[in-house]
C-alpha cells in the first residue's frame, strides 16, 4: 500500500531529485542533501503525479514518487 501524504504532513525528501516551481518548470532547484518538506497540496489535480510542498523557504512541486513518510520512533 502507498502512503498517501495529507495536507500539513512531514515528508522526506531524498538527495538527487529536482523541485519545480510550476508546470512549465521555469524555475527549479536540485536537491543535493536529504531534506524534509511540508505538504501544501497532496495529489495536485487529483492525480498522483505531484504534491506541492514547503520546503527552502518556498513552494515547490515534488513528485509523489521522490516523497516518503516520515515515521516517529515514539
Amino acid at each position: 500500500m502507498s502512503y498517501i501524504p495529507k495536507k500539513g504532513d512531514l515528508v522526506y525528501l531524498p538527495s538527487n531529485i529536482t523541485l519545480i516551481d510550476n508546470f512549465q518548470a521555469k524555475k527549479w532547484i536540485s536537491v543535493d542533501e536529504p531534506c524534509l518538506g511540508v505538504v501544501l497540496t497532496p495529489n495536485v489535480n487529483n492525480e498522483n503525479i505531484y504534491h506541492r510542498v514547503h520546503v527552502h523557504g518556498n513552494e515547490w512541486y515534488v513528485r509523489t514518487i521522490d516523497t516518503m513518510e516520515v515515521i516517529s520512533n515514539d
